[in-house]
């Protein structure tokens, strides 16, 4: 399994979306050049909120959730009653009609609205889109199937410029970053066709090191290059299990031949592994060192035979088998799905004892490194213009609606993973009450929702209102999500349970690289020799690290690159970030 599958696996498994807010222009009231929004119809007399400019968009997402206690949306007076349609991509179950889902009619009689949810699979969405907009039959607000299709609805001049709406989104602006409007703004017009937020999982993969085998060995937990290939020899050579066997590794990858599984933990930890500016000029990671340093240090690892067999063509499963197995020291995995899958067998091993076995550590493992960049946007939310230019009162209602969405929000927890009791009861649904938990940690680094004992809905309730679910790609992030520590639950779900949010509690506070990837996108010949050549590039790598090609041939090879494409690569990155393309790329 790789690690987009197991990504995509892990955000089902706890019946998760993603998130986004929509994108606007409010006509008469405010202008894409960042004039102040005010007054509307359906809003006369409402607190003036600023204009785009005026709105400091954090650098990065907080490492604590942000409340929305105290907030003022006197912006929305909520009198007038509008209708919309929203269209979206669903979980694999169409949408519930409005007198049928819970969350529709809450969040309608809370916001005054009349709300359509429509929602065709997957892989006909694009298609329904297109239909629909042929045939000028817009719905309100979009969900955007990729950047480039709201480029070019904004280029046809049918959807409003986001910048109209942000000033409105009080609360989820805080999530939304400088990198993030910079990655959405269409540089061909200027204009911002969608707004975007935190993604749905984002940030959640960390190291974990056998901590019982670092105290067999009397080693502490290593922090240097140097220290990282003493502890990896130590634990292949010294028996660090005492059962007399040469059955131990430092590691192993999982990528079947495709990528570095596991070890791709390292591709962070010897400088920015994207392209960004550095005194003023491009620093690419193929020419600054850095990408160099991670191959020459696998290759180490590779060397000196620490690497489990088959490290580089053996699969996911087959990986995080061997850690299940006790046969490496360092995995790379998500936090919660670590517990379930290599600690427990899948559920299958339920001695306690285990848990003791692993540890998280917040430091990087080797000096001057980090860990990956977050702050990738989520789902992207379009307004369409027919249905909004001079409805500033239903912009400011629906902008409203999603900010209390957010993460944070009053709306939030009503509103992901299939809500909350209050919800089901004020549609007169009779649930059990106390089946359900949620609520923020003290600190607010953390949220969580959980059935417990006799579960809120039951299993026909549960699979009637299964598709209101599509509601949380507007909110949910599950970065921020621990497991419910039931003080009722056994002991081993106990130590199960606390183990996985230690984890996610360590992996959140890492100190990460900048999300520098966001500000290139390769289009034209540049994209098309990024995935052209993405296999020979591997191929390339992995001749470095066995040895059969020498990285003093680097230079020669960073050559051949250039020759297949890197130059557009390398101009392409300067000219989007601003800077004069280096001489090796002329």
């Amino acid at each position: 399994m790789t690690k987009r599958a197991l990504a995509l696996m892990l955000a089902l498994s706890m019946s998760v979306g993603i998130v986004l807010s929509g994108c606007t222009d409010s006509g008469s009231t405010s202008s894409a050049g960042g004039d102040t929004a005010s007054g509307g119809g359906g809003s006369s007399g409402a607190t003036d909120v600023g204009s785009f400019d005026d709105i400091e968009f954090p650098d990065e997402l907080p490492k604590e959730i942000i409340m929305s206690d105290g907030l003022d949306y006197s912006y929305d007076d909520l009198t007038e009653r509008y209708s919309i349609e929203i269209i979206s991509t669903n979980y694999g179950a169409a949408a519930l009609e409005a007198k049928d889902d819970v969350v529709n009619q809450w969040l309608s009689d809370k916001f005054n609205m009349d709300i359509t949810l429509t929602a065709p699979t997957g892989e006909d969405y694009q298609t329904v889109l297109s239909t629909r907009f042929a045939a000028n039959d817009y719905p309100d607000i979009i969900q955007l199937p990729s950047r480039e299709y709201g480029f070019t609805l904004s280029e046809q001049g049918l959807l409003l410029d986001a910048r109209n709406v942000y000033p409105y989104l009080l609360h989820s602006n805080n999530y939304t970053t400088k990198n993030m409007i910079k990655w959405s703004t269409n540089s061909s017009n200027n204009e911002i066709p969608f707004i975007t937020k935190y993604a749905i999982q984002d940030g959640v993969w960390g190291f974990i090191v056998r901590q019982d085998w670092l105290e067999a060995l009397d080693m502490e937990y290593p922090t240097t290059k140097d220290e990282v290939l003493e502890f990896a020899k130590a634990v292949t050579f010294n028996d660090p299990d005492g059962n007399g066997k040469d059955d131990t590794y430092f590691m192993t990858g999982g990528g079947e031949g495709k990528g570095y599984g596991m070890l791709g933990g390292f591709e962070t930890m010897f400088g920015n592994p994207a392209a960004h500016v550095e005194d003023g000029e491009l620093s690419h990671p193929y020419f600054n060192g850095t990408r160099k340093a991670f191959l020459s240090f696998v290759k180490e690892l590779n060397d000196a035979k620490v690497l489990a067999p088959d490290w580089f063509t053996k699969g996911w499963e087959q990986a995080w088998g061997d850690a299940s197995n006790d046969m490496i020291s360092v995995c790379w995995f998500p936090a919660g799905t670590f517990e379930a899958q290599v600690v427990t067998k899948n559920g299958e091993d339920k001695n306690i004892d285990n848990f003791k076995k692993w540890a998280y550590y917040q430091n990087a493992p080797i000096e001057g490194g980090k860990f990956g960049a977050t702050g990738n946007p989520g789902y992207m939310w379009a307004f369409t213009k027919e249905k909004f230019e001079g409805q500033d009162g239903k912009l400011k209602r629906v902008a409203h609606m999603i900010d209390t969405m957010t993460i944070g929000g009053e709306n939030y927890f009503q509103t992901i993973q299939n809500s909350i009791p209050e919800v089901y009861e004020a549609a007169g649904m009779d649930v059990n009450a106390d089946g359900r938990v949620w609520g923020y940690t003290d600190d607010n680094k953390s949220f969580y929702i959980s059935d417990v004992g006799d579960k809120m809905l039951t299993q026909e309730q549960s699979d009637a209102q299964a598709p209101n679910g599509i509601w949380q790609m507007w909110g949910l992030c599950t970065s921020y999500q621990i497991d419910y520590e039931d003080p009722a639950a056994d002991e081993f779900t106990k130590a199960k349970v606390k183990s996985g949010n230690t984890g996610r509690t360590v992996i959140n506070s890492y100190d990460r690289w900048s999300n520098d990837g966001l500000l290139v996108t390769l289009s034209g010949e540049a994209a098309e020799a990024s995935v052209a050549n993405a296999d020979w590039v591997l191929a390339q790598e992995y001749a470095f690290i066995t040895g059969t090609r020498s990285l003093d041939d680097w230079d020669a090879y960073m050559q051949e690159w250039l020759s297949k494409g890197g130059k557009e690569i390398i101009q392409q990155s300067a000219e989007q970030l601003g800077v004069e393309v280096p001489d090796y790329a002329k």
